[in-house]
């Protein structure tokens, strides 16, 4: 609360606030980004088809036909990493293979609409990315695709790790993404003959609650500042070491249930994995296998509340979570999927201190306080 106020008047709103979250009347979840006079704003359509794996649209050139473009879909990872493409597929933009299997797309040309400066018409534009490194891998079945599309390019090599500066926006309801780059990056085609995108949605039921996660960095990669699986936060290792549940969010996470755990993460709670019912997933460059097991209670930070300081949990009961077991490394992501069956008007940001931060409206039933986390079990 802010300092001029007589001390009597906070202590009881704060005590309000921590009693109970009430529902609040529907506004825009995030401020417009006032980009610089340097830079633009521009929206980025995702498709209808694939929704699940965050979709869009780019051009590169055509390496056996000279000022020629590919038309190329594209599933954009909001994790950082690699970008990967299937060597079939590299071989058929007319591309040859590096002994490292590490390849360099000289342009990439990603279809999008200016937002801010504002036009009356042509808000056609295109953006242009420059020197994209890609792994070159072999998918299963002499398979030409990746993630059921051309290539997946990971939030790094959009931003080059500029990500104050780019402010990302990734809506999964509106099916748009939304960034910042510098002007010298847009090529403003002003033909005329497109439609602005609408705005980001905003739910007319005010029973609904606005809340937000925020994260912190593990190894580099934004995860929730708080996560527990049945009551632990954290475990331990066979080296005697203790590890958090590390949360994070991946576009590209197309599992139903819309919970992936690393095998790493799952034998470090203790977790019964079902065996002889293994299913294949998609990897980037391979079928992945993957079990099935069961949480009690999967909570996550938020806050919510008129000044987004009331700190509560969304907590979720008898969860169901795929298992990677290809993967020994630990962490847990959440996808399109899990927002789209817990949240209203999903968006996935980074704000201008580079803090990456999910957003959406729940339902109060849903958040609980967090004098409610269960204490770890004593050894």
């Amino acid at each position: 609360m802010r300092a001029l106020f007589r001390f009597a008047l906070p202590v009881a709103m704060f005590a309000i606030a921590l009693s109970t979250v009430e529902a609040q009347e529907p506004a825009p979840l995030l401020k417009p980004v006032t980009p610089p006079m340097t830079s633009t704003r521009v929206r980025v359509q995702t498709s209808d088809e694939k929704p699940e794996f965050f979709h869009i649209t780019a051009r590169i050139p055509d390496q056996k036909k000279k000022d020629t473009m590919i038309d190329v879909v594209v599933a954009f990872d909001s994790l950082p990493g690699k970008a990967f493409v299937a060597m079939k597929k590299w071989k058929s933009w007319g591309f040859e293979v590096p002994a490292n299997r590490t390849g360099t797309i000289p342009e990439l040309i990603i279809t999008g609409s200016q937002v801010i400066p504002k036009l009356s018409k042509g808000r056609d534009t295109e953006i242009r990315l420059t020197n994209v490194k890609v792994e070159i891998v072999e998918p299963p079945a002499d398979g030409d695709t990746i993630l059921l599309c051309d290539m997946m390019l990971p939030i790094n090599e959009l931003t080059k790790g500029a990500d104050r500066a780019f402010e990302t926006r990734m809506y999964f309801g509106d099916k748009f993404m939304e960034f910042t780059v510098p002007n010298a990056m847009v090529k403003r085609l002003g033909t005329g003959d497109d439609a602005p995108l609408p705005e980001p949605g905003i739910t007319t039921d005010k029973d609904l609650i606005a809340a937000t996660g925020p994260s912190t960095l593990y190894h580099g990669v934004p995860t929730f500042t708080f996560a527990s699986i049945d009551g632990q936060q954290t475990y331990k290792l066979p080296d005697g070491k203790s590890e958090t549940i590390n949360v994070g969010v991946a576009s590209t996470m197309n599992w139903q249930d819309g919970i992936l755990m690393t095998i790493g993460t799952a034998r470090g709670l203790g977790l019964t994995v079902d065996q002889g019912k293994d299913l294949k997933g998609i990897g980037a460059g391979f079928d992945a296998m993957v079990g099935k097991a069961k949480l009690k209670e999967f909570r996550l930070a938020f806050v919510t509340g008129p000044t987004g300081k009331v700190q509560k949990d969304l907590v979720l009961k008898d969860v169901t979570v795929i298992v990677d077991k290809n993967n020994s490394n630990h962490f847990v992501w959440i996808g399109p999927r899990f927002l789209e069956a817990n949240f209203t008007d999903p968006v996935y940001a980074c704000d201008s201190a580079g803090v990456w931060k999910l957003s959406g409206r729940l339902k109060p039933e849903a958040l609980q306080d967090i004098k409610t986390r269960t204490p770890p079990k004593k050894p």
